[in-house]
């Protein structure tokens, strides 16, 4: 079956939870590899010429993607999951020519602390190399000029941190290309909030039994890493492509997240931005959260704060 579902991004924006959720419906399937990231062609390119060679995105070929599909029988909705089909200039363009009919979710979430969240993300898997917040956010303006390169980010355009909240125009260029009808937007606070209610309006939204309920359960419990020499280890390419050439993706998954993440991290208090540079942020986006507010004729501003910044 062709995919007809995609979620689209953002990254820390509970993708994973909600495909999950979706996945144990009974008139949906959803990928067992999460983020296949197909139609990212932009990013395929770019890691490629970063490093000489290619060492990331294994499904390039359509045949091999829509392997991942192969099981979907009886059902609705058969979808997946890219958290950076958003950020990508190409995929909206390139999902609809693949799918027209298909449905889109996108999930956004405040952009400081978006940024906060997905910088530990990269420091916590070495992708990133700077673990200070804000000197990382400085050094984009050099990383564009191919210094301070992180080894082992999956695509150099990751770590452009100011580009990951342009939301407008990653919002646009799939509501220029779909109907209303074939793109709902979710804000992570709600859905974090009001799991059930988002929820079921997706359910809606896609056309299933709307009374069914998932087994909710916490997806993506903050951790810290607990031995930083082994984790970098385990995230290093060279074991990452062993292991990714020896065993499935399904399988390697498996292993990170029953073993590496049980064994080498533990659960943790969030760690909080600092008030000054959250708001520093804010002030720097406000002009975005409005733009992308009209686009959608929703109050971005007021839900996430921005009028009462001064």
């Amino acid at each position: 079956m062709k995919p007809n579902l995609f979620i689209v991004g953002q990254p820390k924006s509970g993708t994973t939870a909600l495909h999950q959720f979706l996945g144990q419906h009974p008139e949906i399937y959803m990928s067992s590899i999460k983020e296949p990231h197909f139609f990212c062609a932009d990013f395929h390119l770019e890691s490629d010429r970063a490093y000489g060679k290619q060492r990331f995105f294994d499904f390039r070929n359509e045949s091999a993607y829509l392997q991942l599909f192969s099981k979907a029988k009886d059902v609705k909705i058969a979808g997946e999951s890219s958290t950076n089909y958003l950020y990508s200039q190409v995929a909206a363009e390139k999902i609809y020519n693949f799918n027209p009919d298909a449905k889109i979710i996108i999930i956004l979430r405040e952009p400081a602390k978006f940024l906060y969240s997905l910088h530990s993300h990269y420091v916590k898997f070495t992708e990133e190399n700077e673990a200070d917040f804000l000197t990382a956010l400085d050094l984009e303006t050099k990383r564009k000029q191919e210094q301070f390169l992180s080894p082992r980010v999956t695509s150099p355009s990751y770590l452009y941190y100011s580009q990951r909240v342009q939301y407008y125009q990653q919002v646009k260029r799939y509501c220029d290309r779909f109907s209303p009808e074939q793109v709902k937007v979710i804000i992570f606070e709600e859905f974090k909030s009001e799991n059930d209610r988002i929820f079921r309006e997706i359910l809606e939204f896609l056309g299933v039994e709307s009374g069914f309920t998932p087994e909710y359960s916490s997806v993506n419990v903050n951790k810290e890493v607990k031995f930083k020499a082994i984790n970098n280890l385990i995230n290093s390419p060279l074991v990452k492509s062993i292991s990714k050439n020896l065993l499935s993706q399904e399988f390697n998954d498996f292993v990170r997240d029953n073993i590496v993440e049980k064994f080498l991290w533990h659960q943790a208090p969030k760690a909080t931005m600092p008030e000054d540079i959250k708001v520093n942020l804010m002030r720097q986006y406000q002009s975005e959260v409005t733009k992308v507010s009209e686009l959608l004729d929703l109050d971005l501003v007021t839900k996430w704060s921005y009028n009462n910044l001064v």
